[in-house]
């Protein structure tokens, strides 16, 4: 699904106001009129008493978010609820909309002035705070004004005491273009956001910040929407942005003819593994035969060869030569890439000799690549070597842009001034650098290349936050590579599966108690809930 952030929702509103040659007022109506019903719906289920005696206490800003506001408490009070409205910013001047709906608030009677503490004494459950007081202009390049801070830490106490907070567009303090919240960010147990989700929504920590996100379209058309958006991609470079969604990944899906064979399916070659760590090659190799690759050969040390394949017989195996001829070394990893649709490299991999002699010769031959845990770290510790070489694989080369697995650690590595605080921009500055595709893992994992959008991942806990999980992942993406995807498809695919296969996973043994290995045996369940599983 498109995100949007700042620019796209100005862009949206000019548009559908040149087409429907309405006042923005009537936009900003129908938002405050899905709040106000979203309020309504949680005020006649709570536990406590409903209806004019649910107390609702509404935040109102300086900008169009406070119009919201403003007429959503005037919404509520007509509807007969005990309506508290304060404005943080009663001497700024407001834009014509939402000072019309200010002047409408006083004149249902409401009084308004700053927020008070005992406007928040007594809140709990059975209470309502609608947070109105920034939306999506807001920046995380300033800080939140002290009175919002002291707000805030009073939203948070009565939320802590059973009052359920609403966020109107954005959390206070989230910023729409890239989920960084500055100090003193309200926290919500439900957004509502308009017309399409923002950026700031989908990525962390927006992501946990928002609570439940819904989105109402607010009567604008999709094709208005798609047209405002991308009027904006166009007139700069800014990326498009996308959360992954079931349909993106149902359009990905490999086709599996019924008269098919082994060899229709790809063939992967995993290098990897080590006697410290023989489980993360094994991990890897099992998710890549899992993921329906024909073929799986596992290039292992000797000293852990019989026991990775003790574990994964169905595979072939080839001992890596770690002392002797480099050169017949390297002839034979060569050969042994060559006859392969996809490679990965460096899961448990440590510190290994051979590694270091073979990563060169994969990134210059393997035609689909995907480099994970070691041999990142072999990147990070020569940058001036291997950023040229993984340009000039595709550059000049010609060969499919390489994909690189980092976690943040590692990510502080291979680019160390790169700051994570925006992971997106993060994620597609060393893409552009290195020429390569960068999933970026992580709560809401990012998945960008050098062209083409950003993508955003919804899937997935921190049941994912454990040794192995990276590992799974690798071999996942390395066996879509196999079976034709694109590195940008095989990389959304990957990390959105593997997140929902964990999600699966915790339904059965909870994020607490489940294993890299139970990622691995929910994959079936997650492929038939994506919709990859036919009974033609």
């Amino acid at each position: 699904m498109r995100i949007i952030g700042r620019l796209e929702q100005q862009a949206i509103d000019r548009l559908w106001q040149e087409r429907t040659g309405l006042p923005l007022l009537i936009l900003m109506e129908s938002a405050a009129a899905a709040v106000s019903r979203v309020c309504r719906q949680i005020l006649s289920t709570g536990s406590q008493p409903a209806g004019p005696a649910g107390q609702v206490l509404i935040l109102a800003g300086k900008g169009q978010n406070g119009g919201d506001a403003f007429a959503c408490a005037r919404l509520l009070a007509a509807d007969g609820y005990t309506v508290v409205c304060r404005e943080l910013f009663p001497a700024r001047e407001l834009p014509p909309e939402a000072a019309a709906n200010r002047r409408a608030a006083l004149a249902m009677g409401l009084e308004l002035g700053p927020p008070a503490d005992r406007d928040f004494t007594g809140l709990g459950s059975g209470s309502l705070i609608v947070d109105g007081i920034f939306g999506a202009g807001f920046r995380s390049t300033r800080p939140l004004p002290d009175n919002v801070l002291a707000v805030s830490g009073q939203v948070a106490a009565a939320r802590r005491q059973g009052a359920q907070v609403i966020a109107i567009d954005l959390p206070t303090g989230l910023d729409a273009d890239n989920g960084v919240a500055a100090c003193g960010t309200i926290s919500a147990d439900l957004t509502v956001t308009f017309v399409r989700p923002k950026i700031g929504l989908c990525a962390a920590p927006g992501h946990f910040l928002a609570g439940k996100v819904l989105v109402e379209p607010l009567g604008i058309p999709d094709s208005w929407v798609d047209a405002a958006i991308n009027e904006q991609t166009n007139t700069g470079d800014r990326p498009a942005y996308y959360q992954i969604d079931p349909a993106a990944i149902a359009a990905r899906r490999p086709e599996r003819p019924p008269d098919s064979h082994k060899g229709l399916f790809g063939k992967v070659l995993l290098l990897g593994g080590s006697s410290g760590m023989p489980g993360a090659v094994i991990l890897a190799a099992e998710a890549a035969a899992r993921s329906g690759a024909g073929l799986l050969t596992l290039a292992v040390p000797a000293a852990i060869a019989p026991l990775v394949l003790a574990a994964r017989p169905e595979s072939l195996l080839t001992e890596l030569p770690e002392t002797g001829d480099p050169a017949a070394a390297d002839t034979m990893i060569e050969r042994l890439a060559a006859g392969q649709t996809a490679v990965a490299a460096g899961p448990g991999s440590g510190k290994a000799v051979w590694l270091a002699r073979t990563l060169p010769l994969l990134i210059r031959q393997a035609n689909t690549l995907v480099l994970d845990a070691d041999a990142l770290n072999l990147i990070a510790d020569n940058r001036e070597f291997y950023e040229p070489l993984l340009r000039a694989r595709t550059a000049e080369i010609g060969l499919k842009p390489a994909i690189l697995t980092p976690h943040p650690g590692e990510f502080r590595r291979l680019a160390p001034d790169i700051g994570l605080q925006n992971r997106q921009l993060a994620a597609r500055q060393l893409a552009l650098r290195c020429g390569c595709v960068i999933v970026l893992k992580g709560a809401s994992t990012v998945v960008a290349g050098p062209d083409g959008p950003i993508w955003i991942n919804p899937t997935g806990h921190d049941g994912l936050a454990r040794g192995g999980s990276g590992d799974v992942l690798c071999g996942l993406i390395a066996g879509f590579l196999a079976q034709g995807l694109t590195a940008e498809d095989a990389s959304v695919c990957g990390v959105y599966l593997h997140g929902l296969a964990a999600e699966l996973a915790a339904g059965r043994l909870s994020r607490r108690a489940m294993l890299p290995r139970d990622v691995i045996a929910g994959l079936g369940d997650a492929f038939r809930q994506a919709g990859w599983e036919s009974n033609a």
